[in-house]
């Protein structure tokens, strides 16, 4: 058979796998779309005309709209968004507010440093236009808003070596996406195709409730059943972690809970939740309660701590669930705090928690002693339609680590950091567990047994392992019977 005989269906399919080909995995931006989409597709173009169409449509699948400060940088966006062949295969639009790697970030923005910085009062005219370009894409279904990890919260910690990317530039850009989505959905005399799907990375940890009330708001996210946050926090190096106090540190979990999620929770039916940080216990509480998603079938947690017995019901309760993915998430073991803390924190949720020892002058140790079986038996028992599981403890430095993650790219295994402990007054207050499950923690008392430390993951492994085991083995034998 020659290569003309191949029928474009199967050519299709075989572009369809060079497009996901993954690049180099050390690329820590390996996710940037066509930015850096594997050189082999690009060749397949220079075949023969029908492999360049085939080609292009899986090479600009997804477009990025990327820049370094400099205008300039626009013009090749511009020249992309007004192709008929990209208007016609871009399905997912990528906008970077700040051109990755970090280490080039004060290089690059040196060139036109006065005009980045008129962009915390809204004014940068050519990145608005180059935003409003998402309205040519008529095909478009998914779109992803990129910031940069480095914040500054209302308090603001002092000098910082990364670039920080204030709090009104993220929500400048958020709002000039929007109003260009909005502006795509009212053109007249146009088939186009909603945009269901949207993706925040480090959108900041802070409030913006009067957006949420905007009419341009809710236009825009009456489309979204595919919701993706990554959620980002301002933090320093310099110890203790007294970043922990901020108030957007204990006051967004609540916020995400109470009025962002209630947003999107009639059509979502795919979530993604993850934090540059452990969340969902201290100083934030987040447990889920008074939510409801009728329709969501899959749901990925990222850094999600539990640390009081029905924090975790919330995700029981979501019977429609057909994927739940559990990446990084553990069960706190021990807190160590201040008295002062409770009080800074603004009623810290402490039910549940055993006292264990006096640290002296106002430090405590707790216990909490909520174990991962029961959790798999609540997912197990009270999800019936969940067809597929994943759970992953990848490591901090993995490239893969801290992020977004998807269902195709998480394994299924029980690490033995599962269980976690919290001490405010470090450098780093979530102190994980050794490969093996040891936790260096000072009881206290006279027994000596009681200063090498604990094994959570040792004292559950019976009760967890049987409990992952019959959870991994039900929802296989769903998923074979939807077969």
């Amino acid at each position: 058979m020659g290569i003309d005989s191949i029928p474009t269906e199967v050519l299709d399919l075989i572009f369809d796998c060079l497009e996901k080909e993954k690049p180099d995995k050390m690329n820590r931006y390996r996710h940037l779309g066509a930015a850096v989409r594997p050189e082999s597709l690009r060749n397949a173009r220079l075949v023969c005309r029908q492999w360049n169409a085939l080609a292009t449509k899986h090479l600009f699948r997804t477009i990025a709209l990327m820049h370094n400060g400099n205008d300039k940088a626009f013009d090749t966006w511009k020249q992309i968004v007004n192709s008929p062949a990209v208007q016609q295969a871009a399905r997912e639009a990528e906008v970077y507010s700040v051109r990755p790697p970090p280490c080039s970030y004060y290089r690059e923005l040196e060139r036109d440093y006065e005009t980045w910085c008129s962009w915390d009062s809204g004014d940068w005219p050519e990145f608005v236009t180059a935003i409003q370009g998402l309205g040519n894409l008529p095909n478009l279904r998914a779109v992803n808003i990129r910031f940069t990890e480095g914040c500054e919260g209302v308090e603001k910690s002092g000098y910082r070596e990364e670039i920080v990317e204030t709090f009104s530039t993220r929500m400048h850009t958020i709002e000039n996406v929007f109003k260009a989505i909005q502006r795509r959905k009212s053109r007249a005399n146009q088939v186009i195709t909603p945009i269901t799907s949207l993706t925040i990375e480090n959108l900041q940890n802070m409030p913006f409730t009067e957006f949420l009330e905007t009419g341009l708001f809710r236009s825009v996210i009456e489309d979204i059943t595919e919701l993706r946050l990554l959620v980002a926090q301002e933090d320093h190096d310099d110890g203790p972690d007294y970043d922990l106090y901020y108030d957007e540190r204990f006051t967004f979990e609540p916020w995400l809970q109470e009025e962002f999620l209630p947003c999107f929770a009639s059509r979502l039916t795919s979530l993604n939740i993850t934090f540059g940080e452990c969340w969902g216990v201290v100083p934030g509480y987040f447990d889920g309660k008074g939510l409801h998603f009728p329709n969501l079938k899959t749901l990925i947690l990222g850094e999600y701590v539990i640390g009081h017995h029905d924090q975790f019901d919330w995700v029981p309760a979501q019977t429609t669930l057909e994927t739940l993915c559990l990446n990084r998430c553990m069960i706190v073991s021990y807190l160590e705090y201040a008295s002062d803390d409770i009080e800074k924190w603004d009623d810290l949720t402490t039910h549940d928690w055993k006292f264990v020892a006096d640290r002296g002058r106002g430090w405590t140790l707790h216990k909490f002693d909520g174990a991962w079986e029961v959790v798999f038996d609540a997912i197990r028992t009270r999800l019936p339609s969940l067809v597929q599981f994943r759970m992953e403890h990848t490591k901090l430095n993995d490239v893969a680590g801290r992020g977004l993650r998807s269902v195709d790219d998480m394994d299924c295994c029980l690490s033995a950091k599962r269980y976690v402990r919290f001490s405010s007054g470090t450098i780093s207050p979530w102190q994980e567990s050794d490969s093996d499950g040891h936790m260096d923690i000072e009881l206290g008392g006279e027994d000596e047994a009681e200063y090498s430390g604990v094994n959570r993951a040792m004292e559950t492994q019976e009760g967890d392992m049987r409990a992952f085991k019959e959870l991994v083995q039900a929802v296989e034998e769903r998923a074979r019977r939807r077969l």
